[in-house]
């Protein structure tokens, strides 16, 4: 077996003609063969209307196949075949052309035949009934059911007078004429009308008249398929009383499709799971086929009720399981596909309101509300969203199983409990993160995510792979997996941090944070931020240690110095939990540390590489100015154009009209703390009469020089 294979998706194509008994998965021969059987009273006498009715996705279309394959096979009584006319209104696309184009299809057919003669009667009896009902349509006064028949007449030979001089036509002699010719028509014409229930509902009401103007033509039957509820709800919206009574008038024998079995919805769910990759179901969790079975048997076999129903859950599940495989129990992808598909509303809420089915996340255990409070605030919230599904109680039961708490908060007994996983997430925190990740177009990894945190050996391959597109948000899954399983099974905290904190310093982050837009993060705040959440997970106590060792590191310099910013220059006291900072008496030492650290980059040719230089050279000054000038002649040295100085000394701001804007900081101090302001705005002169330097490096010295706030990809100005 090739264990590599993808899921693949099921197109949810009907059965066809030729392959539809062998091809039936739902037991449904013997419920065609008594469709079959009724239409044997089609007869040359009499027509004969047969229904056959189901809900969307029920698998009517492929029954309607069946039918006619049955059809198609020779009878015990030598009868002759039938001649099979299929008419989509679906495909009509125009109210009032309805019955013309219904006649003309029946006409084609006949005439088409190897009875020519009588075939081409035939055809020609029935244009002569569709012309009538043209004429009629035109005649103040006529009757109103003859408004069937579409609104501009169709030339089918040449009229004489106008329109005004016709009296009535006799529709019944007409109507005498065609069913003369078809009873002299030597085989029973069965006419096929599916997807009646895909029509607006005043084409579902003009369907239904035709029908019954011409439901009674000898030696014709029809086989009609449609959800009587929605053709029910049709008629009542035209105004007609009692629609399922109407219906009765107009079809002699209404056959509803069999519910769904057991045995056939075990079918088609096992086939589904085949069409799985086989690595999808591999046991990664202690008593997961248990949890499966009670999965189905609390709400899930009543939510597959039609065989669509299958189709589209594991088509979903086939979408979000791969990048869940391992981390999530499959019987919980497949139970957060069926909410998806199922239930939108109640996926809705739990994608915007987690805490209303599991209360406070890992992150707010603080809060002053208890589980069991916001469980019980949030009840109102999930009726509602229940009762915008189709079937509330079964999505009842499934969320009951998937989040215990909610069956307490409901008063009802809890299905199960979360499955203990060793450095694995619990239940509803696993869900919590299929969430995220099962809604948004993510590559990121949640197998690699919870190896970055539990395998040192893999960190460096995993953070090898990353892209420019999914950097970031691997960093941000990091800190909220570690925050879900509350630090299980991470037992080298410090060793994580730091390298951690040294990804904000290693492709593909800096490229992400050269080509960030105005509204994404700069990647040193999504590592501090992780960080902190690790921390908290694991050790709250070792924060500040931790966050010492980040800066004596000469490899995570960016991050470094976002901490020493936090802990000793942030002047606005809000967010301050969000920030990741060092003890007050540490200060001096890793002040010291910092400044050697940064002047060693600047020598080694890496400072000029880190995500935000920007930021380092701008708190650099405020903490140790001492070195400042011994980093600038470091920076020369690997540089002496200086353009990746100014580029990141001078950045000033960015907005989504034009991007990147470079000006003198306000705080000249900073500037001049590097070099003496004349003597840099020399240089600049210098670089300016070089036709060479293009944009942005030209803006940037250009600012220097006109002291000016411009934009980085033209050298415009920008209002400040």
């Amino acid at each position: 077996m090739n264990t590599d294979r993808e899921a693949t998706i099921d197109l949810d194509r009907p059965l066809l003609v030729g392959e539809a008994i062998n091809g039936d998965k739902l037991n449904r021969k013997g419920f065609a063969q008594s469709a079959v059987d009724a239409l044997r009273q089609v007869t040359s006498k009499s027509g004969f209307v047969l229904s056959i009715e189901g809900a969307w996705g029920s698998g009517k279309t492929s029954t309607l196949a069946m039918i006619e394959e049955l059809l198609g096979k020779a009878s015990g009584d030598k009868s002759p075949q039938p001649l099979i006319v299929h008419f989509n209104p679906w495909l009509v696309g125009e109210r009032d052309a309805l019955l013309r184009l219904f006649l003309a299809k029946i006409a084609l057919a006949v005439k088409l035949t190897d009875h020519v003669k009588n075939g081409q009667k035939v055809a020609k009896e029935l244009k002569a009934y569709s012309r009538a009902f043209d004429v009629v349509k035109l005649i103040p006064g006529a009757e109103p059911w003859a408004s069937i028949a579409k609104a501009v007449i169709t030339s089918v030979g040449k009229a004489t007078g106008t329109i005004s001089d016709l009296k009535t036509p006799d529709i019944e002699c007409q109507k005498t004429k065609v069913e003369n010719a078809l009873r002299e028509f030597p085989r029973p014409i069965i006419v096929f009308i599916d997807d009646v229930d895909r029509l607006f509902p005043l084409e579902v009401f003009e369907m239904i008249r035709i029908i019954k103007a011409v439901g009674d033509l000898p030696n014709v039957g029809y086989v009609l398929a449609w959800d009587p509820a929605y053709v029910c709800r049709a008629l009542d919206s035209a105004s007609v009383p009692h629609p399922d009574t109407y219906l009765n008038k107009i079809v002699q024998v209404r056959l509803p499709l069999p519910r769904l079995s057991p045995s056939a919805r075990e079918t088609l769910i096992n086939e589904a799971l085949e069409a799985l990759s086989p690595e999808a179901q591999k046991s990664y969790f202690p008593r997961g086929e248990n949890r499966l079975t009670m999965l189905y048997l609390f709400g899930l076999r009543d939510v597959l009720e039609q065989p669509r129903d299958v189709t589209r859950i594991f088509n979903t599940v086939g979408v979000i399981e791969p990048a869940l495989r391992g981390e999530v129990e499959f019987s919980d992808i497949i139970g957060l596909a069926t909410l998806m598909v199922k239930a939108p509303a109640v996926f809705d809420l739990l994608q915007k309101n987690p805490r209303l089915f599991v209360g406070r996340l890992p992150a707010q255990q603080s809060l002053p509300d208890s589980d069991e409070d916001i469980l019980k605030k949030g009840k109102e919230n999930r009726e509602v969203a229940y009762s915008k599904c189709a079937m509330p109680e079964a999505i009842r039961q499934m969320v009951h199983y998937l989040f215990p708490l909610t069956a307490k908060a409901e008063n009802a007994v809890a299905l199960t409990t979360a499955i203990d996983i060793e450095g694995h997430l619990a239940a509803p925190a696993r869900l919590m993160v299929a969430l995220q990740l099962s809604v948004s177009a993510s590559d990121v990894s949640l197998s690699d995510a919870r190896r970055y945190l539990f395998h040192t050996d893999r960190r460096d391959g995993i953070a090898h792979s990353l892209t420019i597109n999914n950097c970031l948000e691997f960093m941000e899954y990091l800190g909220d997996m570690a925050e879900s399983i509350e630090g299980t099974a991470i037992d080298d905290l410090e060793d994580l941090c730091l390298s951690i904190a040294r990804l904000a310093d290693q492709e593909p982050f800096i490229e992400c944070a050269k080509n960030r837009s105005a509204f994404s993060l700069h990647p040193e705040l999504v590592a501090g931020r992780t960080i902190q959440l690790v921390v908290k997970s694991v050790a709250p106590d070792k924060e500040s240690s931790i966050a010492a060792s980040i800066v004596d590191d000469k490899t995570a310099l960016t991050v470094a110095m976002r901490i020493m910013y936090d802990s000793y220059l942030k002047k606005d006291s809000r967010n301050n939990d969000l920030s990741l900072t060092v003890a007050p008496e540490e200060k001096d030492r890793l002040v010291q540390k910092i400044a050697q650290n940064v002047l060693s980059a600047a020598k080694d040719g890496s400072l000029l590489k880190i995500c935000n230089l920007s930021f380092v050279l701008w708190c650099l000054p405020q903490l140790s100015a001492d070195l400042c000038p011994q980093i600038f002649e470091a920076l020369q040295n690997q540089d002496p154009s200086l353009d990746g100085f100014v580029l990141e000394i001078l950045r000033y701001s960015f907005d989504s009209h034009k991007g990147q804007t470079y000006a003198i900081p306000q705080e000249t101090a900073v500037l001049k703390a590097y070099c003496p302001l004349n003597e840099l705005r020399e240089h600049a002169e210098k670089r300016l009469s070089d036709t060479s330097v293009c944009y942005p490096a030209r803006a940037a010295w250009q600012a220097l020089v006109e002291n000016k706030c411009l934009y980085a990809k033209d050298g415009s100005l920008h209002e400040r």
